[in-house]
Parts: C-alpha cells; structure tokens; sequence
C-alpha cells in the first residue's frame, strides 16, 4: 500500500508569548515610579518636606535600636532654637545631626518662594563628619509619639548606611548622606509595596497605577515621611481582601499574616484602623480546604476575633507608651478638655467635622493630589484637575476582563460597598477627632487636617466607586495611562526644580 501524503514540516513552538496590558503598566509603573523617586529625592533640598527634619533624627534613633525616645527636662534643642529647661521628648543623637538640619542652606526656604537652595551650604555638609559619640539631645516631641513602624525603611536605609565604614575601602557617610539613604530606602519601600499590591490583586491594575504615582505619593516617599509605610500597607491590605474575597487561601499562613499587617497597619496610625472592617468582606468559603467545609464559618469567626484582638492590643500597648512619655506642644493644649467636649456634644462634633471638611474640599483635594514641601509648592492647576480626572476614570473602570485568563471576578455587592462606605467614614471621623485634639479647647474649626492624610483611604474607594464588571478593555487606556504618568512625572519636577532653584533666563 503505498501513502500519499505530503511532508508537514512541525511548527516550532514560539518561545515568546503576548505581553498582555497588566504585565505592560505593571513594567512601566516600576519604571516611572523608580525614575520618579529617584529624581525627587535628589533633587528636594534636605529637609524641605513637611516636618523631615524630625523624621530624620526620629528614624535615627530608630536605626541604633532604640524604638522609644527619651523625655527630659534640661537643655536640649529644635530646628533653629537651644531650649534650656523645657521639658522635651527625643533622644541624644549625634550633634552633627543638628549641625546638618541648620546649616543645609544659608537661609530657611520654608514658606518663601523666594528662597532658592544654596549649593555652597550643601556642599560643605558632605565634609561634615558624623561623629557618632559627640551627642546632643534633640527634640522632636510630634515624630517621637510615632510607632517605630513607621520608620522601619528610612531606619534600614539608614542603618546600611551606618554600616559601610565597616567595608573596606568605604568611608563613614556624613549626617547629609545618611538622609538620602533613608529617602532612597522609603522610595524602594513605596515601589515595592504598590507592586506587591499589583501582583495581588491585578484586576485593579489601572488604580493601583493611578494611586502608586499619585504625585504626592512619590514626594512622601521620596522624603523621609513616616507616612510612606502606613499609605502601602493600606494598598497591600486592601488588595489582599480582593485577592482572597473570589478564591481560597493559598496556604494557612496567609490570613494570619494579613492578621500581622492589619495590627501594624493600626499601629502605624490609629485614625485608618476601621479599615480593618475590610477582613469581613472575605467570605467563608475562602477558607476551604484550611478547614473543612462545615466548620468554615467557626475558622472564619475565629480568625476575625483574633485579629480584632491583635489590632486592638497594639493600639492599646502604643498608647499606653505614648501617655507616659507625652509631651504637650503648646500649654494651652489639653487632649483630655477637647475629649471631654467631643463626648459631650457629639452632634456639635459632627456639624464641626462636616463644616470643616466642606470649607476646605478643594484645599484637601489640592494637597491630596499634590502639594509639596512645607504645603508652599502646589503643582499647577492644570496638573491637579488633570490626575483628579484620571485617578476617577481608573477607579470606575473597574475589574478589568480578558487579561486574566480563568479566573473568577466577583462583582461588588451592596454589602461590600456598605461596609467600605463604614470603613472609610469611620476613619474619617477618627482622623479628624484626633486632629482636633492638637487644637486648643473650643477652637471652632478642626485645624492641622491635610489632604494626604486621605492617601491611604484611597484603596477604598475602589469597592466603593467600582462598577460591578469592567466598563472598558484595560488595553484601550494603557497608552494614555503611561503617558499621562510620563507628563505628571515630568510636572512634578519641574515644579521642585522651579521652586528650590534659581534658574536664570
């Protein structure tokens, strides 16, 4: 018998494979947010983010081991005064710390445009020797009342930078040297943890890239800001709830370590632990084949209880620390009065809360989007309207479909939303509640509020704003996406520079 049949040459299987839209902005938002921090971080003057310089001496002292600072009546000494019986809370830090807060340029650029950083002064400082032994204490009576959590990374970087003099060949960094590792080491630790959130949860790709390179995001972590951990974890957290709300746990291990990150997510800020609300959006089922599937509602139960517990033991556990070691900032400031009234008309409260936070909308939303330095550079207007309309088009885009491939989206429901709505509300209130007790006794509007104190609230709005399935393909908007970050990013730097610097022409 014979066979005619042609001779079919076997197709090679192609070893590339379609890059699809998440994997794209994925890339890219490394890309970007990498070049972004980096460029702020150098190209901020020391020290000209809200309140760094106390970050600096507190994320020292947290690098040496020392997790709560001291308290002390005698001399010690602030950003441009020598205190000589004030009680003050802080810790004996090497004086060249002091010597690099005062002598980082020739005149203070806060608050006055007209002020340009001076290179003279910040060239010399790179000559400044450390000397760890010759110690003064420092007051940093706001940034001490901080949980050490807060500057885990900016201490990390600090603490390697502390280390390399023990390298052969490798000098001991000066003060000035060691801010911009902590600066570097916040920007690697923002970077990381928005990708992370990415990773977990990919169907929000498109908010988690609009919320990752929100300017004043990148400013924070390109400073010393002990916000920088709390507004990541606040993304990790909420990422995990969506990741774990439409399949089962991976292994035992993770709901107890979302467990371990709520409770440090409190710590780091009481005001967002309502957000914690968000554990009960996971469904029993998630925990099937953990425990067998009748008792699934008990292990759900039980692991909800435990970690409310977690959470509430560490606020607590601070919070004792903190009234032992609280130092008022002005005398006439009395936390226990401004409780008492709170208590006592609760209604006068909330009209307060409201009327405060409807005066100054658009301050907060100007300072949510971008604001830097000491709340004296603001981003053109152009650039704030801009990422506001962005950032509302990437959050009711909503999950999106087709790039990834078999697995289960779940719609929101209106519990999910109820209970966000709950979260986000009660970290509002909570926020501003703790705002008003650093205002004196009947002031009649809740001061000290800024708009990135909402950042971390920002995840949130994704259950609450999002539409039950995708209103558009994620591929028809990566290009605009990169290039509107692209633009913001270039925005952002121009302002600082334009700001900080005198260029001639």
């Amino acid at each position: 018998m014979v066979f005619n049949a042609r001779y079919i040459q076997p197709r090679r299987p192609s070893s590339l494979r379609p890059v699809d839209a998440i994997e794209i902005l994925q890339r890219w938002f490394v890309v970007i947010a990498a070049i972004s921090c980096l460029a702020v971080a150098l190209i901020t003057p020391p020290f000209q983010a809200a309140d760094e310089y106390l970050h600096f001496y507190r994320a020292y002292q947290v690098s040496t081991g020392q997790l709560i600072p001291d308290r002390k009546t005698g001399p010690c000494s602030g950003y441009s005064t020598d205190f000589a019986q004030d009680l003050c809370l802080g810790g004996a830090l090497p004086r060249s710390l002091l010597t690099t807060v005062r002598q980082a340029s020739a005149e203070d650029l806060r608050f006055d445009a007209t002020q340009k950083q001076d290179f003279a002064s910040w060239r010399r400082l790179w000559s400044l020797p450390l000397n760890p032994d010759d110690r003064h204490f420092l007051k940093f009576n706001t940034t001490g009342l901080h949980a050490p959590i807060g500057y885990v990374p900016q201490a990390f970087g600090i603490a390697i930078g502390r280390s390399l003099d023990h390298l052969p060949g490798f000098p001991t960094l000066p003060p000035i040297a060691l801010m911009y590792c902590g600066r570097l080491a916040n920007g690697i630790a923002w970077l990381g943890l928005i990708n992370l959130a990415i990773q977990l949860a990919p169907e929000f790709t498109l908010a988690w890239f609009a919320i990752g390179l929100l300017p004043m995001a990148i400013f924070q972590a390109s400073s010393l800001s002990a916000d920088v951990l709390t507004n990541g974890l606040a993304c990790v957290i909420v990422a995990l709830v969506m990741r774990y709300r439409s399949k089962s746990w991976e292994s035992s291990l993770m709901p107890w370590l979302l467990s371990i990150l709520t409770a440090l997510f409190a710590i780091s800020k009481l005001a967002y632990a309502p957000m914690a609300l968000l554990l009960s959006l996971i469904p029993a089922r998630s925990f099937f084949p953990l425990c067998t599937r009748p008792h699934c509602p008990s292990c759900r139960w039980l692991w909800l209880g435990v970690t409310g517990f977690l959470s509430v033991a560490s606020v607590f556990a601070w919070s004792q620390i903190v009234d032992q070691i609280y130092v008022s900032l002005h005398p006439g400031l009395d936390p226990a009065a401004q409780i008492a009234g709170m208590l006592s008309d609760p209604l006068g409260f909330l009209l307060l809360t409201i009327v405060t936070l409807t005066e100054n909308a658009s301050r907060y939303l100007q300072q949510f989007i971008g604001v830097f330095g000491w709340l004296d550079t603001p981003l053109p207007l152009i650039h704030v309207l801009g990422y506001t309309i962005a950032l509302i088009i990437a959050l009711l885009s909503g999950q999106t479909h087709g790039e990834l491939r078999g697995r289960l989206l779940s719609p929101w429901r209106k519990r999910d939303r109820g209970i966000a709505i709950v979260a986000m509300v009660s970290s509002i209130g909570l926020l501003c509640g703790l705002a008003y007790l650093w205002n004196l006794v009947g002031a009649d509007r809740i001061g000290g509020l800024q708009g990135r104190y909402f950042i971390p609230l920002a995840p949130l709005l994704l259950p609450i704003l999002g539409p039950p399935r995708s209103v558009v393909r994620l591929q028809s908007l990566t290009t605009a996406s990169i290039g509107l970050a692209i633009l913001s990013g270039v925005s952002t730097v121009t302002t600082l520079i334009q700001r900080y610097y005198a260029i001639s022409g």
